[in-house]
């Protein structure tokens, strides 16, 4: 493979002087990228055939001076890459030209960079399962860069449209992600390269254009007649009298299962004795999440204390199970009561916004208060689906009125 260097100009960029930029264009194989030489001139000025600034004028020897260094530059570094052996194109040409760098940088190791500044902040600023998730993603990479180039690294100027979209292939045939998988583990990647990109390891964001289509999910959450039926049912064995509460208690406090699992008696607030507030930080959003408590919810919270004998962490004020068990307990608990749905923990969250506080008409800024978002954009774009779910719900209620209404007109007609 050889380069090809040229010089052009861009006639469409002209500054306040009526002067265009002049551009040195390497082109490698089929991959071109230009770099800005840093010098203007007249269209008049330029020998576009020669490459060059016309004349012999001090002006223009010393334009044509620099864009002969430049090109002498580019062109060694092109044989120095040549000479490593290491996979390069026109970009790595580029980018050494711009930044000088003597090393090339793998996905890898920036990952692994990422990975010892969360492991140092965990608690802080990362949780623990955050940094699982981009030990996972890093696997995914490596196990993908092993399959496509039979090797064990893929340096930071490889990484380009066709990257990530066989990497999007390769999640959903290997291992059957879905498009919401798929965009999260993209996410992570586009993190790391970002933070590539600020580095100077690289001089351009590779995924440009490049979008995951997620998967439209159905709303699953419970009507307040279904939220009723968990209510009436009693159960004698202790594991799921005990799920029931706490699925009683995601349904009116919209809490999270994290929430719940982190709420301590010091996050439980009463100004006059009767009105009872949660106070505390979220998880998720780092955020402030201060807001008054239903009395259902707060006396679900007292009836699940005789539960919390057994618990393994006694400074929780709620006993809970794990998450995995918790999910298993509420499948046997909607089949118990006759409910037809995935009864899961975020379906409890939906319960308390949508079965309950949007059908008592609460305003959209008081339910994302009571959902601690970060910020009401967050609340209306989830509100949106919400709104579509009820009104699709409303007009097949109004359409069996309207059934009903005609079948006894019908009749008193008829009689």
């Amino acid at each position: 493979m050889s380069v090809k260097l040229s010089i052009w100009i861009r006639p469409s960029q002209k500054n306040v002087e009526n002067k265009t930029p002049i551009f040195l264009r390497i082109q490698l194989n089929m991959v071109r990228t230009e770099y800005s030489v840093g010098e203007s001139v007249t269209i008049k000025e330029w020998d576009n055939k020669k490459q060059k600034v016309k004349g012999f004028s001090a002006h223009a020897e010393a334009i044509n001076g620099k864009i002969g260094a430049i090109k002498a530059r580019a062109l060694k570094i092109y044989n120095e890459l040549l000479l490593s052996g290491e996979p390069f194109n026109a970009h790595t040409i580029k980018d050494r030209l711009v930044n000088g760098l003597t090393k090339a940088i793998t996905f890898d190791e920036l990952m692994d960079e990422y990975l010892t500044k969360m492991k140092s902040l965990k608690g802080q600023s990362y949780s623990q399962p955050t940094i699982i998730k981009y030990r996972n993603t890093q696997l995914r990479v490596s196990q993908f860069v092993k399959k496509k180039y039979k090797r064990n690294y893929i340096f930071l100027y490889e990484l380009d449209f066709d990257f990530i979209d066989g990497f999007e292939t390769f999640l959903k045939t290997e291992f059957n992600n879905s498009n919401t998988t798929c965009k999260k583990h993209y996410d992570r990647v586009s993190k790391i390269v970002r933070i590539a990109l600020n580095k100077g390891y690289i001089n351009r964001f590779p995924f440009s254009g490049y979008k995951i289509k997620l998967d439209k999910t159905p709303l699953v959450y419970l009507t307040y007649e279904e939220v009723q039926k968990i209510e009436a049912k009693k159960f004698d064995i202790d594991r799921l009298e005990h799920c029931r509460l706490l699925a009683l208690l995601g349904c009116y406090s919209g809490l999270s299962f994290k929430e719940m699992a982190n709420l301590e008696p010091k996050h439980i607030i009463s100004s006059d004795g009767e009105v009872h507030w949660i106070s505390m930080v979220r998880q998720k959003t780092k955020r402030p999440y201060r807001v008054v408590l239903l009395p259902q919810a707060y006396q679900l919270i007292q009836e699940l204390q005789k539960f919390k004998k057994g618990s393994r962490d006694q400074s929780k004020l709620i006993p809970m199970f794990s998450n995995q068990k918790y999910n298993s307990y509420l499948k046997e608990i909607a089949d118990l009561c006759g409910i037809q749905k995935r009864l899961t923990t975020h379906a409890l969250r939906k319960t308390f916004t949508i079965g309950i506080a949007l059908r008592q008409n609460v305003s959209i800024e008081l339910i994302s208060a009571l959902l601690g978002h970060s910020s009401i954009r967050v609340t209306t774009d989830y509100y949106a689906k919400i709104t579509d779910e009820i009104m699709i719900e409303g007009v097949k209620n109004l359409a069996t009125q309207l059934e009903r209404f005609n079948s006894k007109t019908s009749k008193n007609s008829n009689e």
